[in-house]
């Protein structure tokens, strides 16, 4: 349940973070309150998460953990209402507002719900990096394959933000790329006599491997080249191909970075 929580605080995250660099009066409004419903949709489940299932992801600052969450929710909902009424000044406001306590407490929850028995040189970066990359990454990938959908609707849409959706896209992988690399460099810094050792725990079949390489193959390998064929497709202003190949990149994101929150949680190596 803690990975479906950290999930879902994480996507709504990264799904915020999107709405700040298309100008309003050239997608509608219908594009933004679409974005705010599934905003709301996947806050709503994780206070119903934080509500019916007995566990405290905010240790001991659940008081705290769960002001940020409800805050964040109010603050969505004021962003919705603002969409509706086309006063795009006060969404923006309301979304930075939504974002910043949304992240606070995934920050919070992460910190609290990871594992600290396992020694790992500079944890306390690499985990926030690998939160807030992770949240980012999942965010971009869904509304990115949205935003090509809304081509159907728009076709006079300029494929300038598509082309720039799809490079910051192709980016995050990357970043994501490079996290894991440093989380990687970091567990072999570790003396081989310190059991459990974080590399062997990572990599090794006797410990998640298995779970480690699906999540590099299936999560990373596969999202970059998919990445790099969907900038290629808006490119060439071919939004149908890019839509097509940005669903199974959406898949790819979605399935790894849940394997991830879950390695990241069971062996205490953000990654």
């Amino acid at each position: 349940m803690s990975v479906f929580f950290l999930f879902l605080v994480a996507l709504a995250i990264g799904s915020l973070s999107t709405l700040f660099w298309i100008p309003e009066d050239d997608l509608g409004r219908g594009y933004f309150i679409t974005n705010a419903l599934i905003i709301l949709v996947l806050l709503a489940l994780a206070l119903a998460v934080l509500i019916m299932h007995p566990f405290a992801p905010f240790g001991g600052r659940g008081r705290l953990g769960e002001g940020l969450l409800w805050g964040a929710f109010g603050a969505s909902f004021l962003y919705y209402g603002a969409i509706w009424k086309e006063r795009w000044h006060l969404g923006r406001t309301a979304a930075a507002l939504a974002l910043g306590a949304a992240l606070a407490a995934l920050l919070l929850a992460g910190h609290s719900l990871i594992r600290t028995d396992v020694t790992l040189p500079f944890r306390g970066w690499l985990l926030p990096l690998a939160l807030c990359a992770s949240a980012l990454l999942l965010g971009w990938s869904l509304v990115t394959m949205l935003l090509g959908h809304w081509y159907l609707i728009s076709p006079r849409l300029t494929f300038r933000y598509l082309i720039v959706f799809c490079q910051v896209l192709l980016g995050l992988v990357i970043v994501r790329l490079l996290l894991v690399g440093a989380t990687l460099w970091s567990a072999t810094a570790v003396p081989e006599v310190i059991e459990p050792h974080p590399f062997r725990l990572l990599v090794g079949f006797e410990g998640e491997g298995m779970f480690f390489w699906f999540r590099l193959l299936w999560g990373l390998a596969m999202p970059l080249l998919l990445a790099v064929m969907s900038l290629h497709c808006a490119r060439n202003r071919a939004n149908q191909s890019a839509t097509g190949i940005l669903y199974v990149l959406v898949v790819g994101a979605l399935v790894g970075e849940t394997t991830a929150l879950y390695i990241t949680l069971t062996t205490g190596v953000p990654i």
